[in-house]
């Protein structure tokens, strides 16, 4: 089963809106390895996210705890080249577990 990733087309002027779509147990397994860098309890909020790049037939999610820099790429139907960051992992992982379509605004 694939899902779709489809942020408002209104989005926030710097970052592109994207358009893609990816099965959905490569995007589940991508998000498990760079979730593992995300702590839970962090001090700083933004290194609880995920960033999410889409580009070239790629999607790219990356996370950081500041020492440690986790990017996992994985094949995309991208309709609309973009990124979007600031996406909690645990909040993108549950739709997902549930197959169902995810849309990001």
């Amino acid at each position: 089963m694939c899902g779709r990733i489809e942020p408002n087309e209104a989005a926030e002027t710097k970052h592109r809106p994207m358009k893609i779509t990816v099965e959905r147990g490569a995007f589940l397994k991508a998000l498990g390895h760079v979730q593992s860098v995300v702590e839970r309890r962090n001090t700083i909020p933004i290194l609880s996210n995920v960033m999410l790049e889409a580009a070239k037939g790629q999607l790219k999610l990356t996370a950081t705890d500041l020492d440690i820099e986790i990017v996992e790429s994985i094949p995309a139907d991208v309709l609309r080249n973009g990124s979007k960051e600031g996406l909690v992992a645990k909040v993108l992982q549950a739709p997902m577990a549930e197959d169902a379509n995810l849309s990001l605004r």
